[in-house]
């Protein structure tokens, strides 16, 4: 199975003013699983996108994706691989993102954060002095819940 990101699966960037416009665009609120403003620009991902994605093989990458698209997913019957990219130190999200140490600290903090209030949302978390090696940590989590089966708790 591939990895594909939303962009070149029909993710896009919508300049409107309000989240109320995206989603009038989107149609049906519960087809929205993922909006996020960047600058003053919405970028969305729909419920849609995801199944067509997961539909022809592939697993389907939101980036900086949060704990409320992972509940919108499920919400959907679509149970998403979770992994927190988790760096130890300052110094090493500095060597793998471009961002000063206040920035990296804060990263570290919201991390921490979210992993102890939500653990149990995680499939996996990962960590590597390299981009590559964060690479290899996530493809193996992937490969690991290839054969995995859902099923619906009622």
């Amino acid at each position: 199975k591939a990895v594909v990101s939303t962009q070149s699966t029909g993710g896009e960037f919508l300049r409107h003013s309000t989240k109320e416009e995206v989603m009038a665009r989107c149609g049906e609120e519960g087809s929205l699983i993922d909006c996020q403003r960047k600058k003053n620009e919405f970028y969305y991902v729909t419920r849609e996108e995801v199944q067509k994605v997961s539909d022809s093989g592939k697993h389907c990458v939101l980036e900086d994706a949060n704990i409320y698209t992972v509940d919108q997913l499920q919400k959907s019957g679509i149970h998403p691989i979770v992994i927190l990219v988790k760096c130890k130190s300052s110094h090493e999200i500095r060597s793998v993102r471009n961002c000063t140490s206040e920035q990296a600290v804060r990263t570290i903090s919201k991390s921490n954060k979210l992993e102890n209030e939500h653990l149990h949302k995680f499939t996996a978390i990962v960590s590597g002095n390299k981009c590559e090696d964060i690479f290899r940590s996530i493809l193996s989590a992937i490969s690991s819940h290839r054969e995995s089966l859902w099923l619906p708790i009622s």
